[in-house]
């Protein structure tokens, strides 16, 4: 089949989009802020360096009210 060698970040804006994906697939009356702190923790476990999880994490940590200073 295939085989990726040669994987880079996309540059393509695919984190933007699967935020707004998430977004608009979250159910009526969810809360955002505490969803999206989920999906934070969620990202920060993972110890990639590419450039899109770290954008898409982010968004999240935006969302969720935690993109205040960092310590």
């Amino acid at each position: 089949m295939f085989q990726f060698t040669d994987i880079q970040p996309s540059g393509t804006g695919k984190p933007e989009s699967v935020f707004i994906s998430w977004l608009l697939w979250q159910p009526r009356g969810a809360d955002l802020p505490v969803e999206a702190l989920k999906e934070v923790d969620k990202l920060s476990r993972c110890e990639s360096a590419d450039p899109d999880i770290i954008r898409l994490r982010e968004l999240f940590a935006s969302l969720a009210g935690a993109d205040g200073p960092k310590h």
